[in-house]
């Protein structure tokens, strides 16, 4: 009896043995693996929502960006017009007879250039005013006739001094039927004025911009009640707006406010976003995952079979590394997604692996917010120096060694003014069509000095230079620049900036150059400080 007695209490011993070491299998086998599981499952699920949502936000960004750059275009026009007093004295002259009014309305737009910044920019304005003895017509019509307009009711209504509507046209329109305004009063200089200018955005290529941004998701920019643009590439703007009611599958959504008009931007996302959508997208995660499910418990339990203790151990390690291999997934959830237009920097920054990235960007970013704020047309050569070091800085990163320059700008000249841009244009003229051109390395001058009464700007490169028929072609084009010859396609930058420089100057600056070919070109601007704000 007390050998069956022994037996049983081993058989027992054995038994509860073996019922410890399934319940401590349990306990620090399966549910350490299933509380990793869920929260390595749920870390993938989160994350890639969370990059979704980035995505979506970047392209909401992306949006909002390019849309308000079409609209602030208007904007700008609307300022310069608004506090402009030639605008305002030549609403409020009275005129004695038809003659003298188109007289003096051919002389406006001689005067302000503002023909050419309407078929440049693709924006048309209109300015109702109440000056009866300005002819009814063309850019000038009565302010009776904006009284029964969707624009100026909703201005009216809304006691606006400026702001943005989207309307519509009449059906007649076969083009396009909808239609974004741009309205201010024009009370600068007096308060009272009932005068309203009109500018009337091109809906067409604010629809055509989104489009080209090329993302996969589409966007819907929305009021209240209707879709308003969208980046749908073949949205039918001969009718009326849509209701935005009839939008479906919206995943992330941004408020904007653009000059006082609330509006939303509506991102369409993925019908299939659910969890197991998510981890398909991270299915190399979930194979780690199931591979650790099956061969890490029977490690485990293979130990389990030596010794209690080190189980125990071993336990404490694999939840330690649990947690290790969770972070470590979790971090290589980290997406790099860029803006478009810096695409090409980040690529190369990608594959070299560059630092100085950061500082190009810099450099293009400072050049881009000059190209697009045109406050003012005059500048300081201090500032328009920082432009100049910001391009060749950026053309320097693209070169590498093949291009060196020296810039020389003397004190005294610092706060001489021009016109803006200006000297950037001769300067990337040397770097296109003179460094570019040579596959030996070259350098770029820049040199700012005064003598007498004059001061000099010198642009000069060891490019590949012009022949003399070459040379003396471009040196006719700078010296004799005018307005009609922007339409043509060669050399407009250059034009541009002689016709502002002889402007400014009353047709004094002069132009000289000197080129040889394979040798180099170097091109002198002198102007006479009279003509120079900021000159003693």
């Amino acid at each position: 009896m007390a050998r069956r007695g022994s037996l049983i209490g081993k058989i027992f011993s054995k038994a509860q043995t073996r019922r410890n070491m399934i319940f401590l299998y349990v306990l620090f086998v399966i549910i350490p693996l299933l509380i990793a599981d869920i929260l390595i499952v749920s870390g993938v699920y989160r994350a890639d929502k969370a990059t979704q949502e980035h995505l979506l936000g970047n392209e909401a960004n992306a949006v909002h960006y390019t849309f308000f750059n079409q609209i602030d275009q208007a904007a700008k026009l609307g300022n310069a017009l608004y506090s402009s007093l030639y605008i305002d004295q030549f609403l409020n002259r009275h005129y004695n007879s038809n003659l003298e009014y188109y007289e003096a309305y051919k002389a406006f737009f001689d005067d302000t250039l503002l023909s050419m910044v309407e078929g440049q920019s693709g924006l048309k304005f209109n300015i109702y005013q109440g000056n009866k003895t300005i002819t009814n017509g063309s850019e000038f019509r009565q302010i009776e006739q904006a009284y029964e307009t969707d624009w100026y009711q909703y201005m009216h209504e809304n006691e606006l001094r400026r702001g943005l509507y989207f309307g519509e046209r009449e059906p007649m329109d076969v083009n396009s039927r909808r239609a974004v305004y741009y309205f201010q009063r024009l009370n600068y200089y007096d308060r009272d004025s009932k005068n309203i200018l009109l500018i009337e955005i091109d809906y067409s290529k604010c629809a055509e911009v989104l489009t080209n941004l090329n993302y996969e998701n589409k966007a819907y920019i929305c009021d209240d009640s209707r879709v308003l643009l969208s980046n749908e590439p073949y949205s039918n703007r001969s009718k009326g707006y849509k209701p935005s009611s009839e939008l479906k599958n919206i995943a992330y959504k941004e408020d904007i406010l653009v000059y006082d008009l609330e509006l939303t931007i509506n991102i369409e996302g993925s019908k299939n976003s659910n969890i197991f959508q998510r981890l398909k997208n991270s299915w190399y995660q979930v194979v780690l995952l199931g591979l650790m499910n099956i061969l890490l418990p029977l490690f485990v339990s293979d130990l389990m079979h030596n010794e209690f203790e080190n189980k125990i151990r071993e336990q404490d390690m694999m939840v330690a590394r649990k947690n290790a291999e969770l972070l470590a997934l979790h971090s290589q959830i980290n997406p790099h997604f860029l803006f478009n237009a810096l695409e090409s920097i980040r690529m190369h920054s990608l594959l070299k692996e560059e630092i100085e990235t950061s500082k190009m960007v810099e450099h293009l970013a400072k050049l881009q917010r000059q190209y697009t704020e045109w406050h003012d047309d005059i500048i300081e050569i201090d500032k328009e120096i920082e432009f100049v070091d910001a391009y060749l800085q950026l053309q320097k990163y693209r070169f590498g060694d093949r291009l060196s320059f020296e810039i020389d700008l003397e004190e005294d000249c610092k706060d001489f003014t021009i016109p803006k841009l200006t000297l950037v244009t001769f300067v990337e003229n040397a770097c296109v069509h003179g460094i570019e051109s040579k596959t030996t390395p070259g350098w770029i001058f820049v040199r700012i000095s005064t003598d007498d009464e004059i001061m000099t700007m010198e642009i000069e490169d060891t490019g590949g230079g012009m022949d003399e028929e070459e040379a003396a072609t471009l040196l006719e084009k700078m010296r004799s620049a005018s307005i009609d010859m922007l339409k043509e396609k060669t050399r407009v930058g250059v034009v541009n900036a002689c016709v502002r420089l002889k402007m400014m100057t009353e047709d004094t600056v002069t132009f000289d150059l000197d080129s040889e070919y394979g040798t180099g070109t170097l091109i002198q601007i002198r102007i006479p400080l009279k003509y120079l704000k900021g000159s003693k």
